[in-house]
């Protein structure tokens, strides 16, 4: 009888907590939140929110510009190279 109990109340917690989830994913797809991050876009994420890789080209103008910028060179004194 008490192994009943403890199963009807697992199921039960479990059919809540679907419920809430379900309505707590709905209400964040509406808000989005507004962040500052200096102008840059995140294009790391797909419009559905999965991660997108970056072609090679993407990187390589990315390590032109860091290097060009001076970026790359700060960055191996601050690391010393590492």
């Amino acid at each position: 009888m008490k192994t009943l109990r403890i199963v009807v109340a697992c199921a039960a917690t479990l059919v809540v907590g679907q419920a809430w989830a379900q309505e707590q994913a709905a209400t964040m797809e509406t808000a989005q939140p507004a962040q500052d991050v200096g102008g840059v876009t995140d294009m790391s994420r797909s419009d559905a929110g999965a991660p997108k890789g970056i072609t090679r080209q993407q990187v390589y103008q990315d390590l032109l510009r860091s290097q060009q910028s001076g970026e790359k060179a700060r960055l191996q004194d601050l690391y010393h190279g590492q």
